[in-house]
């Protein structure tokens, strides 16, 4: 009875099939995916048609971009009363170098798109690898602006290649944490994180170092262990910032 009943179901799926191929009657998925198919052709169509009412400009912005107003920070001041810009979102190599000097008058977000062009200018590269809409300026951008106020901008981390790996080496010859704490020229560092910017500072009596970073609600101490295990990791890219 079960090998009847298999024998059927085999020529009933082969009656089905073989009416097909004869009849020329389209497979109901494929037609359902053709229809579906010159229904988007034709919206597209008609969109293609229409008149585009935002005006073509080179510098004009992704739709996600066009109303976004710049990000203002949430706060400028800690409990006890230090500075420290606490940012929503964007802008935050901006917020970095605030919060390094603990003042907010400079740079300002049109000094940094400025330094930006000329970085790309001399470079030869392509502006967007220097700044985007969304407010994120290149290490080169920051260090032109720090340098254009009259400070020196030092990599405190040289790197080699050994036996394949890469070996990081702090530059002990322009000071150590201990020694650049008690060096008044030295104001402190910029952190490159991957698309972030933070700063390391020292706190108010200059007797030890203060983390700032902008995602925060406040600054906070760091064990300059800490500090120099994260950056010879090459976890962060540290840059020391100094007086002439």
């Amino acid at each position: 009875m079960i090998c009847i009943r298999k024998s059927i179901k085999v020529f009933f799926d082969w009656f089905i099939f073989n009416k097909m191929m004869t009849t020329n009657v389209e497979d109901p998925i494929y037609s359902a995916a053709r229809k579906r198919r010159r229904e988007w052709e034709n919206i597209t169509n008609k969109v293609k048609s229409i008149e585009s009412k935002t005006p073509c400009t080179t510098d004009a912005k992704p739709y996600n971009m066009r109303d976004r107003k710049n990000s203002e920070p949430v706060s400028k001041k800690m409990k006890d009363g230090d500075f420290h810009e606490h940012q929503v979102a964007l802008h935050c190599g901006l917020h970095a170098i605030h919060n390094l000097f603990r003042e907010d008058s400079w740079p300002t977000v049109d000094e940094m798109n400025k330094e930006a062009i000329e970085c790309a200018k001399e470079s030869g590269d392509k502006i967007y690898n220097h700044k985007s809409f969304g407010g994120y300026w290149s290490m080169d951008t920051i260090i032109r602006v720090l340098q254009s106020h009259d400070y020196i901008v030092d990599n405190m981390v040289d790197t080699k290649i050994s036996k394949g790996k890469t070996i990081y080496i702090w530059k002990h010859e322009i000071g150590t944490m201990c020694s650049l704490l008690d060096n008044e020229n030295a104001i402190g560092f910029i952190i490159h994180q991957p698309q972030h910017y933070t700063a390391l500072r020292k706190n108010l009596n200059k007797d030890a170092w203060q983390y700032s970073n902008s995602y925060n609600s406040e600054s906070q101490l760091m064990n300059p262990h800490e500090f120099c295990k994260l950056a010879l990791d090459g976890v962060w890219n540290i840059y020391l910032v100094r007086k002439k």
